[in-house]
């Protein structure tokens, strides 16, 4: 046998010897002892007190249970991961049998104690009852509180349904200074985080020691949410919208028909209603402003209202009695609106500013157009007419003009 396989001989068997070794009860009995023995857990775990205890944080997310647009506040369960050095829990495990690592229940070692800063009940030390702390050889102890946290969110619902939430979650050590006291930035995993039906997490991080003028060290736990917008767009964007769109069109029915006024108020009464199913699925709160949602569903009923006014005037004008003069006012924007020929224009304004007269007009077949009275020309009905086509433009313009605002503002 040469030497490189004596080598490697003696590798192998010390390799057998150390998966194979076992150690008993007494053996970490033993170890246990040794280690708390004279160990004071009020005392923080250095050698030179005046020597800085770094903190490696991280944060498990699990679920996202609920955001609170009026309470201001978000819900979420998981669970931190925890390490330091305890320099008073340093052994040697070829002495102790080849243990590596052993769990000491938490109210035997010093640990940091940690609170969630900004929860919405009481403030309380972070613990899990009967939970073990995990040490290994080099006396780094690891810590896994794990609980159900309700924090305060800045919430803003201006952009709603298309806006993203960011909060914070903060977690202050009581009782120590940034001079004593200093946490690692860390990372969040999502590896455990099942699916949310109304809110996806965009981004998160965890970062350690900075809370400003603060001297409390602690850990920031940030959360970057956005709300899945489809069922809204779906069940309140595109339904309102079509029916303040439907509803201008209400201008182009017959008058002899009459459903004209049944029709838009039919429409502004469906508008409504759909406002009030969609007060419980709206963010009942108005900081910093109103939802943009929610101000196009008040444009969209404002829209119906005019228009119901509206049809009432138009319907009003086009029963008018013919006999009864139209104002010179009237003739005077009815001139406008045929533009397109400029001597027929000045004859047609003649013939309006002149009612009781009666007009010739030489045509090129040398046949003359007797015009008698307005009536034939302009009565009551041409002017609703162009009341129609007035209104059709206006609140065209109006619908378009709203919802070009509402998608500037939330995307």
């Amino acid at each position: 046998m040469n030497n490189v396989q004596f080598v490697f001989s003696l590798i192998i068997l010390s390799l057998m010897v150390k998966l194979c070794s076992t150690y008993s009860y007494t053996d970490v009995d033993i170890l246990y002892k040794n280690l708390t023995s004279g160990y004071n857990k009020q005392i923080r775990p250095v050698i030179d007190q005046s020597d800085i205890t770094y903190v490696d944080a991280s944060f498990n997310l699990i679920a996202l249970q609920d955001i609170s647009e009026v309470q201001g506040t978000a819900t979420l369960s998981g669970f931190f991961s925890f390490s330091w050095i305890d320099r008073n829990l340093v052994w040697n495990p070829a002495d102790h049998n080849n243990i590596y690592n052993i769990d000491f229940p938490q109210d035997v070692l010093w640990k940091p104690p940690m609170v969630n800063g900004n929860a919405v009940k009481n403030i309380k030390i972070m613990t899990v009852d009967n939970m073990m702390l995990a040490v290994a050889e080099d006396g780094r102890v690891y810590f896994h509180p794990g609980d159900s946290f309700t924090f305060t969110c800045d919430i803003d619902s201006s952009n709603f349904p298309f806006d993203t939430q960011i909060c914070t979650m903060d977690i202050l050590t009581w009782g120590y200074s940034n001079d004593t006291l200093v946490y690692n930035d860390g990372l969040v995993y999502t590896d455990l985080m099942g699916t949310n039906s109304g809110w996806e997490l965009t981004s998160a991080t965890i970062t350690g020691n900075v809370f400003g003028q603060l001297t409390i060290p602690g850990v920031k736990v940030k959360f970057n949410f956005k709300r899945r917008s489809y069922f809204f767009i779906m069940n309140l964007l595109v339904p309102v919208n079509f029916l303040g769109f439907l509803n201008i069109f209400v201008f182009i029915l017959p008058q002899e028909s009459g459903e004209r006024i049944g029709f838009s108020i039919t429409a502004l009464l469906a508008v409504i209603v759909f406002i009030t199913i969609a007060e419980d699925i709206l963010p009942a709160t108005a900081t910093p402003k109103l939802a943009a949602l929610y101000e196009l569903l008040i444009q969209d009923m404002t829209l119906s209202g005019c228009i119901v006014i509206s049809v009432i005037i138009s319907s009003r004008i086009y029963y008018k009695k013919d006999h009864k003069v139209i104002p010179k006012w009237i003739r005077k924007c009815m001139g406008y609106k045929f533009p397109c020929c400029k001597k027929k224009n000045l004859n047609f304004n003649r013939h309006l500013t002149e009612p009781n007269s009666v007009h010739a007009l030489e045509p090129t077949d040398g046949q003359k157009v007797d015009l008698d009275d307005n009536t034939n020309e302009l009565n009551w009905e041409t002017v609703s007419k162009f009341w129609d086509t007035l209104s059709i433009c206006f609140y065209l313009l109006w619908f378009i003009a709203g919802n070009v605002k509402f998608f500037i503002d939330t995307l």
